[in-house]
């Protein structure tokens, strides 16, 4: 597919309007792509790979457990770190989660949940979205329309959901153990359905939000609340997601240390 770049104002300020243009040129084979400088593209900002993550090492994680796992990319990241772990991934989506375990076919430590996570076993209505890492099982709040204009079109999925702590209930996971929760707007409900698996993790990484990118979402503070209350301090982050209209911070990757 050709795309055409705009690298300034389109003149088209009507969201209903560019997405009726972008439907006819899309019939052509043709697209309309929204520059964005290299350093809003990235959600890393000042730090590479090592830079960010070698710090982890010193924990020796013996179990990995990936909550929104889109394709793997946490995963691959911790799988580099800790080549004899076991990671769990999960990702409720089934077309990504088939990317999931293709990307790692042949790692005999690797298990995959073809499930989302939340407070209670049930079908829920799931909204893929266009650009798959945005997916939640909330509808897209206003700002996440305005600053991301590539990812706004959704269709409804019926996916699998349980708790983390029915999951976990009969797995021995060894410790030490390291979570990650990005599941765009839903780590509330995860809290609630995974609080004695959570208790277990020596580090938590959550993805946290400044502002309302998904309906009824929790933001920073009901999060840090949260983890607080299982005893976990708040230790910073390791990225941050920004606006590529005025560089403001909409999210980070927030660190959480449990208290001893």
């Amino acid at each position: 597919m050709v795309a055409f770049i705009f690298t300034g104002d389109t003149g088209i300020n009507d969201l209903a309007m560019r997405k009726i243009i972008r439907s006819i040129l899309q019939q052509f084979g043709y697209d309309i792509v929204k520059y964005k400088p290299a350093f809003v593209r990235s959600k890393v900002e000042g730090v590479g790979f090592q830079e960010g993550f070698e710090w982890l090492r010193d924990y020796g994680f013996r179990s990995i457990i990936d909550i929104g796992a889109n394709e793997g990319q946490f995963s691959d990241k911790m799988r580099s770190l800790f080549p004899k772990a076991t990671i769990y991934a999960f990702e409720p989506l089934p077309t990504v989660f088939a990317k999931l375990t293709s990307n790692f076919a042949g790692d005999a430590e690797f298990i995959g949940y073809n499930l989302g996570l939340g407070d209670q076993a049930e079908e829920l209505q799931f909204w893929e979205n266009e650009y798959t890492p945005s997916s939640s099982f909330l509808n897209l709040a206003d700002a996440h329309k305005s600053h991301f204009e590539d990812a706004i079109e959704s269709r409804k999925v019926t996916v699998g959901v349980d708790t983390l702590d029915h999951v976990f209930g009969g797995v021995k996971t060894e410790l030490p153990l390291l979570i990650k929760i990005d599941v765009q707007g839903f780590e509330d409900r995860v809290i609630r359905g995974g609080i004695q698996t959570l208790q277990k993790a020596s580090v938590i990484i959550c993805e946290l939000s400044f502002v309302e990118l998904y309906k009824g979402q929790p933001l920073f503070a009901d999060t840090f609340t949260a983890f607080s209350n299982l005893g976990f301090v708040y230790a910073g982050s390791i990225e941050q997601l920004r606006s590529p209209e005025k560089n403001q911070i909409l999210q980070a990757d927030g660190i959480f240390i449990k208290q001893h």
